[in-house]
């Protein structure tokens, strides 16, 4: 392989993901603050526990893999590394456990997304609470557990075994049921604008219609981002199964070169998720707007009065300096 060609490469593909992974640090740490921080609670749901993960693993792939490819395409410009794949045991098993962890995390996110449009009948928050969270730290084991026993293993076979139920499985299936999620979403806002779903002669109805048109909106952020999710990591996944498949074809000057801008290219998700989230969500919009532009800074207080009588309305005017 020329020098030129290969260093050219490692430097392209190196200046895509540290763009990548600076927007995913700086994003994702600034969804991650907003959810903590929000005081209207108009995002305090098992939807939270899910945006909240693949933040929080956005965070770490933006980080902790970013260090660890960043090593890895710098000794391939300097002529140190000419393959395809990272030499760094680390590099390659992060990779492999975050991108797991975050497909099966999309998978689960995909069947509550479809539940909540197909069903939306609201059980108890706190036991769908306690079970997300069961679920996902299930998920988190798992990963961890199948990685230690690739390192373990360290066969071939592992690999194959890993692409095909780790990633071809559980993608299918998530896009599968994103697609059936678009087909209830379109079916439920046609039956949303012929009639009213919620209950006419029920008090509660106005708070109804709020938490059906939430979910609307929570379900169309999330056909983006499973799109995103797609079309980030499809062309690498397919280099990887192609390699499967064709052991030689990795000495390949144009494997080399595609598959390097690939692995960079996987990072773009990690850096326009959270912009989705702020388009499509105008709960999140006003969560941002309320942590850093200080938006609700001047409104009224109400305060309680120690020494005031029983017609007291316990309300003071603030006057502002």
């Amino acid at each position: 392989m020329a020098s030129d060609f290969q260093s050219t490469v490692c430097i392209s593909g190196a200046v895509l993901m540290l763009l990548f992974s600076l927007m995913a640090v700086v994003l994702n740490s600034c969804l991650l603050i907003v959810l903590y921080k929000d005081r209207t609670k108009s995002l305090k749901s098992t939807t939270l526990l899910y945006v909240t993960s693949l933040a929080i693993l956005h965070l770490l792939f933006g980080s902790v893999v970013s260090t660890a490819a960043a090593e890895s395409y710098i000794t391939c410009a300097q002529d140190i590394e000419d393959t395809a794949h990272s030499m760094s045991a680390f590099s390659r098993i992060s990779f492999s456990l975050l991108i797991r962890t975050e497909n099966y995390v999309m998978l689960a996110f995909s069947v509550e997304r479809l539940g909540n449009i197909s069903y939306p009948v609201f059980h108890p928050r706190a036991d769908k609470m306690k079970n997300t969270l069961i679920g996902l730290a299930s998920i988190v084991f798992y990963s961890v557990g199948f990685s230690i026993f690739e390192i373990a293993a360290a066969q071939r076979w592992i690999r194959k075994l890993d692409l095909h139920f780790n990633v071809v499985i559980p993608l299918a299936a998530t896009i599968t049921l994103t697609a059936l999620l678009y087909k209830a979403l379109r079916r439920f806002n046609g039956l949303y604008a012929e009639q009213d779903p919620c209950d006419s002669s029920s008090g509660k109805k106005s708070r109804c219609r709020t938490r059906l048109k939430k979910q609307i909106l929570l379900s169309s952020a999330f056909i983006f981002v499973v799109l995103l999710f797609a079309i980030s990591l499809l062309p690498n996944w397919n280099l990887l199964l192609y390699e499967v498949y064709c052991s030689n074809c990795a000495q390949h000057d144009w494997f080399f070169a595609a598959f390097r801008l690939c692995v960079a290219f996987t990072f773009l998700r990690t850096a326009l998720t959270p912009s989705i989230y702020y388009i499509r969500i105008p709960e999140f919009r006003k969560g941002v707007k309320m942590v850093f532009c200080g938006m609700f800074e001047e409104q009224s207080f109400r305060v309680k009065l120690f020494s005031r009588g029983k017609n007291s309305s316990g309300k003071v005017t603030v006057i502002y300096l």
